[in-house]
């Protein structure tokens, strides 16, 4: 059956779409009218059923609102940037079968420029837009449905108004048929020798062919006599809220005599149809006169063409460029032209001068009618960056000097290595931005960090052979012995992702772990109990030390320097390996 898709966003017009559905389904009946949340059955794939209710249907309203243009996904996403959006979806079938596609404009919103859509509903912004206010809402929608009823009507192949349908019979054809029959009626006549009653059979043809008009049911507006004997009538058809021009034809379609006044209103669209009398849905005799009161701004009424004539189609103007310029300039542009400015939305802007025209809706050089609006979008000033104070981190251990730039809205930056026998290690040696000097929010600083020189020798007599910061990232191999990331026959350990939850570190080739709460050093991990079992990430202690006996045997120590993040995360240690010296 030949109906109405209504295409909407729920997050953005749910209300107006509801609202729109229902006083729909009234007028045509809730199997004419489709919208997701209620016509679809449980269990239907939602994607085919949109197909085929797009693809069944005579006409396609896309509910578009202020947030229409922009709204975005979880990850900030523009939606219609998305090939799979079910509104890109809806929209882009009904365009590519040719469907009629209306713009319904709500929440005061402007109609997207061909810029502003994806190559497969550009062509949405060529198509003629309705527009629906809150405050003039019974008005507007009554426009909405009459102009539904004749795209509806068209698609079935009924006769538009006041064409020929199932009404009387033109007279040249009712002439021919009275010709024919009296002339069956004079070879009767001829023939009364063989017949009698022929006197009474003619006058019986001649009062049903020559006498009153024949009895006609009233269907779809045309013409109801009563007996045979009275006047025709037909019912009165709704025109309120309408155009005056289409409320006029619609009254003349239907064999009536419009008769037009106008009344200075503020409150209603000028131009718009505020009361008629008859009222809607009575019964009148065909030719009577139906008097129409017509809306006109507080301005002064124009007196109405004799008989209530369609008055001109309105004046198309150029839209004129106004990216560039300042508001009030754009503002007198619009005035010279004859347009007015709309909705101007701020956006901050790096490059344009704040309060310039950056962009518009409909663009530069289309054509608009005299007394419409322009969508404005005008540069803003960016807020200014909030500044902070470098701390200074010098002479401290590297985990307490993360805390402290974070604590300053900081972040640790490189991280180098400097070998040395002077500071113990992961002691901070130096920061590339000085302590109380300032920085902006968010900033890395970047630092200098103490390690044991390569062949170093503790109290125990264990040799230092590497030592560090490093960063292993998920699902990689760290070789402890080398302290470089390896492949699998050299590693020790490895940090290992079944899933993007599940996640451990991995003893390889033979180590094995443990934990101490100790300060590290080879003597420290020497007593530590170790297993090759792999243990959660999650699970592993902040305060505490992992030692490692390596693949080579040897002993090495290391601490995680902040938590490992969502996967895909990384591991940040600060790591120390020995041998015992020979």
């Amino acid at each position: 059956m030949e109906g109405i898709f209504i295409s909407y966003r729920r997050e953005e017009s749910a209300g107006h779409a509801g609202r729109i559905y229902d006083r729909l389904r009234e007028r045509f009946g809730k199997d004419r009218v489709f919208m997701d949340v209620s016509a679809i059955e449980p269990g239907v794939d939602f994607v085919e059923a949109i197909d085929r209710a797009v693809g069944s249907c005579a006409v396609l309203l896309v509910i578009i609102g202020r947030r229409w243009l922009d709204c975005t996904d979880a990850a900030g996403r523009r939606r219609l940037d998305d090939p799979k959006d079910f509104i890109r979806l809806e929209v882009g079938t009904a365009l590519r079968r040719n469907i009629r596609v209306i713009p319904v404009l709500v929440q005061d919103a402007a109609m997207p420029g061909e810029g502003d859509l994806p190559d497969d509903l550009k062509l949405l912004a060529r198509r003629n837009a309705f527009e629906i206010n809150d405050s003039h809402w019974d008005s507007n929608m009554a426009q909405l449905e009459e102009t539904l009823g004749r795209v509806l009507g068209e698609a079935a192949g009924l006769p538009p108004p006041g064409g020929t349908g199932t009404g009387p019979a033109p007279a040249g054809r009712k002439n021919r048929l009275v010709w024919l029959i009296s002339s069956i009626t004079a070879i009767v006549v001829a023939l009364a020798g063989l017949f009698t009653g022929v006197e009474s059979l003619r006058n019986s043809v001649v009062r049903l062919f020559g006498g009153g008009s024949p009895a006609v049911t009233a269907t779809n507006g045309t013409a109801t006599p009563t007996d045979g004997q009275g006047p025709a009538t037909v019912p009165m058809p709704r025109v309120i809220g309408m155009e005056e021009q289409e409320a006029v034809g619609i009254i003349r379609s239907k064999g009536l005599n419009p008769k037009v006044a106008r009344q200075i209103l503020s409150e209603a669209p000028p131009g718009t149809v505020i009361r008629q009398e008859p009222p809607a849905e009575t019964n009148v005799t065909a030719g009577a006169m139906v008097h129409l009161i017509v809306a006109v701004p507080p301005e002064g009424p124009q007196e109405p063409p004799p008989g209530g004539e369609p008055q001109p189609p309105p004046q198309l103007v150029t839209v004129p460029k106004l990216a560039g310029t300042p508001l009030g300039q754009a503002e007198a542009t619009l005035a010279k032209a004859g347009l007015q400015v709309g909705a101007v939305e701020k956006r901050e802007s790096n490059s344009a001068e704040p309060g310039t025209v950056i962009g518009q809706t409909p663009k530069a050089g289309a054509k608009l009618a005299r007394g419409k609006k322009v969508s404005l979008v005008v540069a803003a000033k960016p807020p200014e960056p909030e500044l902070v104070t470098v701390p200074n981190v010098v002479q401290q251990p590297l985990e307490r000097a993360a805390r402290m730039l974070a604590e300053a809205g900081l972040r640790v930056g490189a991280e180098t290595p400097r070998p040395t026998d002077r500071a113990r290690p992961g002691t901070v040696m130096d920061q590339k931005l000085k302590g109380g000097t300032t920085a902006r929010r968010g900033t890395a600083v970047d630092l200098l960090v103490a390690v044991q020189p390569a062949g170093g020798v503790t109290s125990g007599g264990a040799n230092v052979i590497a030592s560090g910061n490093r960063k292993i990232p998920q699902t990689y191999l760290f070789d402890l012995d080398s302290g470089e990331l390896v492949r699998n026959g050299d590693a020790d350990i490895w940090f290992e992702a079944v899933t993007e939850t599940e996640r451990y570190l991995t003893p390889k080739n033979g180590a094995a772990i443990g934990f101490t709460r100790e300060k590290p050093s080879f003597e420290a991990c020497s007593t530590v109990r170790m297993a090759e079992k792999r243990i959660p990430i999650q699970r592993i202690p902040g305060n505490a030390y992992a030692c490692v006996r390596t693949s080579r045997g040897n002993l090495a120590a290391f601490k995680l320097l902040e938590p490992v993040g969502p996967s895909p995360g990384v591991m940040q240690i600060h790591f120390s390996t020995w041998r015992r010296a020979r």
